[in-house]
């Protein structure tokens, strides 16, 4: 009825906060070691002995070059001590609240009344969503919890509901951040034609949004997702449209370990899927996972899309490759500041719980920060998508390797 779409729509502002809708946000005031004024480059950098470049990386700094060499990042040594500084505490703390927002969610579910259902779907959605997305994703860069051990735990338990595997994420993350915008080597844009984080067409902006539409069988994502398991699992490993194979050069290097965890990881989904068949469960399964997913997937990626969106083409410039798009204070806590997206890729070994005072201290230098999620889809709509289809009018490489931002 009238009345329930108004309590709905005032439930989303509560739950995202009013101040998604404005261009101000809040975020926390870092310690005044960090909050010192930045740096210059040094000489050595206390990440070098971190520097691990592409695939075959084993250190936490993904970069296409050691930390000293890079003129694009300017903190100093004595900063770089404090925010990159990981937390057990920090960690398990974030992982609780978050799991307790879930629970929450799953109580309003079962509860009465449409709104509280309603409400509680998009709490619980947006809670396994982010989780399986942002707490894997700090756990695959082994900065969510200080021990190897424990990140790889969590990142696999995490992923679980979103049908996503962490060591497959872990393969292809690593040439995003090493090549950040390539067209030719980021895999995260290589598996869009043309290759560009830039949607081509409306269409193509609402499936990616959506989650769902676009891609094999019209299925999004979902499609992706299942043929990455599947194919893995069976010892092809594929990219992320999921029937890319990635060249045996790269998939050698965790074939073994991938297809062993994809294994298992089916193999728990099979004994769900019998558990709910034996008990007759299919409403619950729809009621506690399918929908609080599809609610979640397009709450995510309201804000996650931002990430890369009309910057430059230039993986050694980390100051202008990617964006930083602000966020109510609840997103920013289930998306484990990932929102702070170009402090993150310019230092991919700062822990999450760092990132708002990296923030601070990097006010300033990077090239692209939208005023807010709402501002950023709304330039992404009005501006970046037609400047996309004037330059591919003079061809393709216009969009890939001679790519010019729109202005902003």
């Amino acid at each position: 009825s009238r009345w329930h779409a108004r309590y709905f729509a005032a439930g989303l502002i509560a739950f995202f906060g009013a101040d998604c809708f404005t261009p101000s946000f809040r975020h926390r005031r870092p310690t005044g070691r960090v909050a010192s004024a930045v740096g210059g480059a040094t000489v050595a950098s206390v990440l070098d002995d971190a520097f691990a470049p592409g695939f075959m990386a084993t250190g936490e700094d993904w970069s296409y070059a050691k930390s000293s060499e890079r003129p694009d990042r300017p903190l100093s040594n004595a900063q770089l001590a404090v925010l990159t500084a990981r937390s057990d505490r920090a960690g398990f703390l974030q992982l609780g609240l978050q799991y307790g927002q879930i629970l929450t969610g799953a109580l309003l579910i079962a509860g009465t009344g449409m709104f509280g259902r309603m409400l509680g779907t998009c709490l619980m959605g947006f809670g396994l969503v982010t989780m399986g997305h942002c707490a894997q994703h700090e756990c695959v860069h082994n900065t969510a919890f200080r021990t190897r051990r424990i990140n790889n735990a969590v990142s696999w338990l995490v992923s679980l509901p979103r049908l996503t595997n962490p060591i497959w994420e872990r393969m292809l993350h690593k040439d995003h951040h090493t090549y950040t915008n390539d067209p030719a080597r980021d895999p995260e844009i290589m598996a869009g034609s043309p290759a560009n984080a830039v949607p081509g067409d409306i269409y193509s902006y609402v499936t990616k949004v959506l989650r769902i539409g676009g891609g094999k069988y019209g299925l999004g994502v979902w499609s992706a997702r299942i043929a990455i398991l599947t194919s893995c699992a069976a010892g092809r490993i594929v990219g992320y449209s999921g029937f890319d194979l990635v060249p045996e050069k790269k998939a050698k290097f965790v074939k073994a370990d991938l297809q062993r965890s994809c294994r298992l990881q089916l193999g728990f989904y099979a004994a769900i899927i019998l558990l709910v068949a034996y008990t007759n469960s299919w409403a619950a399964a729809a009621k506690y996972w399918l929908l609080p997913m599809l609610m979640g997937e397009p709450l995510h990626a309201f804000f996650h899309i931002a990430d890369h969106l009309n910057c430059e083409h230039d993986y050694k410039n980390g100051r202008a490759n990617t964006r930083t798009t602000p966020a109510p204070s609840f997103v920013r806590f289930n998306m484990w500041n990932m929102n702070y997206h170009a402090e993150h890729h310019l230092y991919p070994s700062m822990p999450f719980h760092q990132l708002p005072a990296a923030h601070d201290a990097l006010q300033g230098h990077f090239a692209h920060q939208s005023s807010s999620a709402v501002s950023m889809h709304r330039d992404l709509v009005a501006k970046w998508i037609p400047h996309f289809q004037e330059r591919l009018k003079l061809g393709k490489e216009k969009v890939e390797t001679e790519w010019v931002p729109c202005a902003e």
